[in-house]
């Protein structure tokens, strides 16, 4: 670190400095010259040879009458070439002074969540400085506790370095490329001070600010950048995106676009009861852009790689793409151990997936309404189908269910999006359809992060879970959990980023089936049948209407159901005599949901359509 007190400084180069006038661009507020301002940050010293030139400690704006011998007198070679800079009128001192506040640490705020990290860099300045050259950096208000200008390259081999800083003139010697932030993490965050910072080195990138900023500002913002990536700052919400893919995809709705990631972050916020139980943290959840790979969480919040940009910069497609937006955060996001165990690394991130897909775009559903082959052919409903077969026709165990993306090999570890299915339900049952408690996930979150799961097994861990959502819905929801393969019996060395074991035994399954007769019976028995597409039957508690033999047509092993016959059906259900042999979720293969493709192989006789209360009529008879 060459951080040197201004009695030192030999010579600084400020030309580079001059910037177009922008309305204040960079951290909390930017401060006038206005005697009000001058007071809160008057010097210390009145013999300091500053107070005779500028009007406070910040050095952002001269005295009425300066002389030029007046500036001439000041000792310090940058200081002096500030001042005249000022009195030139060829600095523009508001993109580069800003009030910034302390956030809790990264890894405190994690442990606290039970979460993976925040941002690491929050309050950006929008400065870019250059290796090798001299910053000067005023900063005033701070307390006792550590202040750091952080300068990060994102490029992609970006390097960092964070430089303490002192309250009054700091002189820095860059040693690496990158946007700047003032980095200031304190366990005392609520009570420390905020600091006020001039930056009076580097140059103006500019910092997008949705609680100030207008979409005039963003174009003006991305005309005018000087770094390939550009701050964006939300409320919960901090992206750092390529500037050259925004001017793309996304040249004139910067709010749109930071408002829309905030409302993703909202909706996780709400599932992990953050919201609710007023613990939504003041530190920003981080997205940036990356030049290798594709997306992927770590240990600095969400990346999305450039040629992504065209999607996820994009504020018109966010409400298509949203899945993969919130998955990636949700990575973040997820309470573990307690909402993570063995091979749910990439299931119960997507309850936060499910649900944005489902407030922004729910006329297409990743589960419900993705064309793909789930084992009876190409067709729309593929995943959601293959769940209903292999849980509820096939009896396989929950995690290990085969679908599209794992046909074969999915004994120890199963396909991710059929894993997905019967928590979605869940969601769907109680937060859309508000059978229940809709705030069930919100007291489920808080409680794993209020206890300790110290030395739980992962089947411990399956079990809390079960037992958490009877206690949180005060249903007793066995049934369910049963017929979705997740209370059953399992002794498996289980795949997943790591492998690791996952036992229940059956004795274990009994005492909380005992647990749960406590509780109501829920008012469906049959919430393992629920989809979106038959969402209103559930929460409306329609019946099924049709007429046996009527509105179905075709041949071989499929039969067309037209809805306009067939009303309020939740699934179909076909039988080859007494036997269950497919289970076919209302509208598949239709993309209005105005019919069902209902499979029926060869040998089967009879359809089924069943109600949201577990009745069934008879849709078709084999040669009746």
């Amino acid at each position: 670190m060459k951080v040197r007190s201004h009695s030192f400084v030999s010579r600084m180069l400020l030309t580079s400095t001059v910037c177009c006038c922008l309305a204040p661009l960079s951290g909390i507020s930017a401060p006038a010259s206005s005697s009000a301002k001058a007071a809160a940050y008057a010097f210390a010293d009145k013999n300091d040879p500053n107070a005779k030139v500028f009007t406070n400690s910040l050095l952002g704006s001269l005295r009425k009458n300066v002389k030029l011998a007046d500036i001439a007198a000041l000792p310090d070679p940058a200081v002096r070439r500030l001042a005249e800079e000022l009195r030139a009128g060829t600095y523009n001192v508001h993109p580069r002074v800003g009030k910034y506040m302390a956030y809790e640490p990264v890894d405190s705020l994690a442990k606290r969540l039970k979460t993976s990290g925040y941002s690491r860099f929050e309050n950006p300045t929008g400065i870019y400085f250059t290796a090798g050259e001299d910053a000067l950096v005023i900063m005033q208000g701070a307390g006792n506790e550590k202040v750091e200008l952080k300068v990060h390259d994102f490029g992609p081999d970006g390097k960092e370095k964070s430089y303490i800083l002192k309250n009054g003139v700091n002189v820095i010697k860059m040693e690496n490329n990158g946007l700047g932030y003032i980095s200031y993490y304190t366990d005392d965050f609520k009570n420390a001070p905020q600091v006020s910072v001039h930056v009076a080195g580097g140059k103006v990138n500019g910092v997008f600010d949705s609680s100030k900023n207008t979409n005039e500002d963003w174009k003006k913002l991305l005309a005018n950048t000087v770094c390939e990536v550009i701050d964006i700052k939300g409320k919960q919400v901090q992206l750092i995106y390529s500037v050259e893919e925004l001017r793309k995809s996304c040249p004139d709705k910067g709010l749109e676009l930071i408002n829309l990631y905030d409302q993703i972050m909202r909706y996780q916020h709400e599932i992990m009861g953050l919201v609710k139980y007023n613990k939504v943290p003041r530190n920003h959840i981080l997205g940036r852009v990356i030049w290798r790979g594709f997306m992927h969480a770590d240990g600095l919040g969400a990346a999305f790689h450039k040629g992504t940009m065209n999607s996820v910069a994009n504020p018109d497609r966010i409400p298509q793409e949203a899945w993969g937006i919130s998955h990636e955060f949700g990575h973040v996001n997820q309470t573990r151990p307690g909402m993570m165990w063995v091979s749910t690394t990439e299931v119960t991130n997507n309850l936060f997936s499910a649900w944005a897909n489902f407030k922004l775009n729910p006329k297409s559903m990743r589960l419900e309404h993705e064309r793909i082959n789930g084992g009876d052919g190409n067709m729309i409903g593929g995943r959601f189908n293959a769940f209903l077969n292999a849980a509820i026709v096939n009896g396989e165990q929950w995690l290990c269910q085969k679908g599209p993306d794992k046909m074969q090999g999915y004994e120890n570890g199963g396909d991710h999006f059929v894993k997905l299915v019967p928590l979605w339900q869940l969601q769907l049952y109680f937060m859309a359809a508000k059978r229940g408690n809709p705030d069930f996930l919100a007291d489920i979150f808080e409680k794993v992060r209020n206890e300790s799961q110290e030395g739980k097994s992962n089947g411990r861990l399956q079990l809390d879970f079960m037992k958490n959502v009877c206690d949180a819905t005060k249903q007793d929801l066995t049934e369910f959990f049963t017929k979705t393969g997740m209370l059953k019996p399992i002794d498996k060395d289980m795949d997943d980023y790591r492998r690791a074991q996952l036992t229940i035994t059956a004795e274990e399954c009994k005492e909380l089936a005992d647990y749960a007769k406590k509780y109501r019976k829920p008012d469906s028995p049959v919430i393992y049948y629920i989809s979106v597409n038959s969402l209103d039957a559930y929460a409306k508690k329609l019946p099924v209407t049709g007429k046996e033999n009527e509105g179905v047509s075709g041949d071989g092993n499929s039969r067309i159901v037209s809805h306009d016959v067939w009303k309020n059906v939740a699934v179909f259900e076909t039988y080859k005599g007494d036997d269950l042999v497919r289970v076919t979720m209302v509208g598949t293969d239709s993309p209005d949901n105005s019919s069902t493709r209902v499979v029926f192989p060869e040998g089967s006789t009879r359809i089924m359509a069943v109600s949201w209360d577990g009745k069934r009529l008879p849709v078709y008879t084999a040669g009746k």
